[in-house]
Parts: structure tokens; C-alpha cells; sequence
């Protein structure tokens, strides 16, 4: 039973090794260097914009 474990353990640490090798190589680039995140007021329902440039409830572009 002690090997049943070490290879079922063995596998399992294998595909872990493998999906973080993948996640690692697939990555581009950082996804929010376009981001804009500078903080602003909607002018017409007075949301507080932390991230973006259009406000999620009235749809106003930033100023």
C-alpha cells in the first residue's frame, strides 16, 4: 500500500510541476499595464472611479 501512495503521490506532484511550468510560459505580459487606474468622480451620478475610464452605473466617460 506504501507504494500505491508514493507513485499516486508521485503523479500528482508531477501534473502540479507541469501546470505551473505551462502558467509560467504562457505569460505575455503583465494584464494591466493598460489599465488606467487613476481614482476619479463621475460628473453625473458621483460614483467614486477607482480603475477605468467609464463608470460602471451611468456609463459617463471620464472628463
Amino acid at each position: 500500500m506504501g507504494l500505491y501512495l508514493f507513485i499516486i503521490f508521485a503523479i500528482f506532484t508531477a501534473l502540479i510541476g507541469m501546470i505551473v511550468y505551462v502558467t509560467g510560459k504562457n505569460k505575455k505580459e503583465d494584464t494591466y499595464t493598460d489599465l488606467d487606474t487613476e481614482e476619479w468622480d463621475c460628473p453625473e451620478c458621483g460614483f467614486h472611479v477607482q480603475a477605468g475610464d467609464k463608470c460602471i452605473y451611468c456609463d459617463t466617460e471620464k472628463p
